[in-house]
């Protein structure tokens, strides 16, 4: 298996090939099995699911905005990158300590906590064929943090485990940049070997690829990064 780094780019275009063979069912996060009303319902974007027992979130325009709402929600201001929807994760909470009363009344944190989602390809990969990797990320305006790491596994067998902190899985495909942009779509784009097999496809932070973060403002801040996700695309990966 060869890693790669996945590079970074603003604007794209996918010729009608690369979308006719796209093997994520529902990357769009368009096919539904109801309506998302409020936090932690991924489960709701038809195919997709949680890793942990970190629970990731589902946006829509039907839903109020001081939850999970299009364009307005309790994380910042974002339209989806296309269709209707976009999915929304932690990709890192690092609170040690929050408060639960006065001044002095704290409680531990999360501390490292991180979110997955993961679906079922169409098929399984090929050994040996190469595959290119797409999709679409935002920070969240709300975010006071910002993180490097993230990336995607391929596997052959479902993951799931009951925790909260980040995966020790090697990404396939990871980038080795901060991803700081503020409420801006950010296309994330790379090609692998496929060992053979590989069905699922988990997105998420994976510190096994190299992990950095930055605070973006001054003092105390809300100790989280949290970005939105669409558009999700895997292919063969045929040269230009």
């Amino acid at each position: 298996m060869r890693q790669a780094i996945l590079f970074l780019s603003l604007v794209g275009a996918l010729s009608s090939a690369a979308q006719s063979d796209q093997l994520v069912i529902n990357g769009g996060f368009e096919m539904l099995n109801g309506e998302p009303k409020t936090y932690d319902q991924i489960t709701q974007a038809t195919g997709w699911r949680n890793v942990t027992i970190g629970y990731s979130e589902l946006f829509s325009k039907t839903a109020p905005a001081k939850t999970v709402g299009l364009p307005d929600n309790d994380y910042g201001h974002i339209d989806p990158k296309e269709g209707e929807y976009c999915a929304g994760f932690f990709a890192w909470k690092d609170d040690m300590k929050r408060s639960v009363g006065g001044d002095d009344d704290f409680e531990n944190g999360w501390n490292a906590y991180s979110e997955y989602i993961i679906a079922e390809l169409k098929q399984s990969l090929v050994e040996g064929k190469e595959y290119e990797v797409s999709f679409w990320l935002a920070l969240s305006g709300n975010s006071d943090r910002a993180v490097m790491g993230m990336g995607a596994y391929f596997g052959p067998e479902p993951i799931k485990y009951d925790h909260r902190r980040f995966l020790e899985h090697k990404p396939q495909v990871s980038v080795d940049a901060i991803l700081e942009k503020k409420g801006e779509w950010v296309e994330l784009k790379g090609t692998f070997v496929a060992d053979g097999e590989e069905r699922y496809i988990t997105i998420g932070t994976f510190p096994a690829a190299g992990f950095d973060s930055k605070k973006l403002v001054e003092g105390l801040d809300n100790q989280y990064a949290y970005y939105y996700v669409d558009d999700i695309r895997v292919r063969l990966f045929v040269p230009e």
